[in-house]
């Protein structure tokens, strides 16, 4: 019969040098799983389990789980090079790096690519009205060239410009606009379907997290630039 394992006995384990091949490749899982970027997330992945793969063949030469920690580590290597794959054929234009500038500099290229297809890219021209004081907010409207005003009433409380989202407000609460948006002059704007983009964003995490640091870098400029 085993005798219960004690306090001391189990902070000896703990510290004790010899062991120090298994507590590493733990330690460095956790540090993965804090990671945002799954190109870090992952290669922090990939070197606990090298070290597990060295530990389980030549110290404690259990080749079973030597042989599934090699096939989780090949896993993983193949996700990365898909991963720097995809990140070094993406390139983006002039325009959609004005998108990724408001965004968490954590986001990923994949995840941007997937943001910048629910988007429509449109011109538009001078004196359009894009949302209407009252009415239902159908997209949320990001503005590459041109400028817009609001309207409350038939005054002009701000103007926004390259950079700026328009709509953000009511994507966020639900509710009908709370002033008009108009156009001063041709410009070109990205403009998301709210009710696709709202499923993207339940449906993916890193997607929700994407927009909403956007929005809330540009708040803070719109804050800024008002103040």
């Amino acid at each position: 019969m085993t005798s219960p394992l004690t306090l001391d006995a189990f902070l000896g384990e703990l510290f004790d040098p010899g062991k120090a091949l298994t507590h590493i490749p733990y330690m460095l899982l956790v540090v993965s799983m804090l990671m945002r970027d799954m190109s870090w997330l992952r290669a922090f992945a990939i070197t606990a389990g090298v070290i597990r793969i060295f530990n389980r063949s030549f110290v404690d030469q259990d080749f079973i789980v030597a042989f599934w920690e090699t096939a989780l580590v090949g896993i993983n290597v193949g996700q990365l090079m898909v991963l720097w794959y995809y990140a070094k054929r993406a390139r983006f234009s002039e325009e959609e790096k004005m998108l990724i500038s408001n965004l968490d500099p954590s986001v990923s290229r994949r995840t941007v690519r997937r943001l910048l297809r629910l988007g429509e890219w449109r011109n538009v021209e001078g004196d359009t009205v894009l949302i209407e004081e009252g009415r239902p907010v159908a997209n949320l409207v990001f503005v590459a060239e041109g400028v817009a005003q609001i309207e409350r009433g038939e005054r002009i409380v701000a103007v926004c410009g390259p950079g700026d989202f328009l709509g953000e407000m009511s994507f966020v609460s639900g509710k009908p606009a709370n002033a008009t948006v108009r156009t001063a002059r041709p410009g070109r704007i990205l403009s998301f379907p709210q009710s696709s983009l709202r499923h993207a964003m339940r449906n993916d995490e890193e997607l929700r997290q994407a927009v909403e640091s956007g929005l809330n870098r540009n708040l803070v400029g719109k804050l800024a630039k008002s103040g």
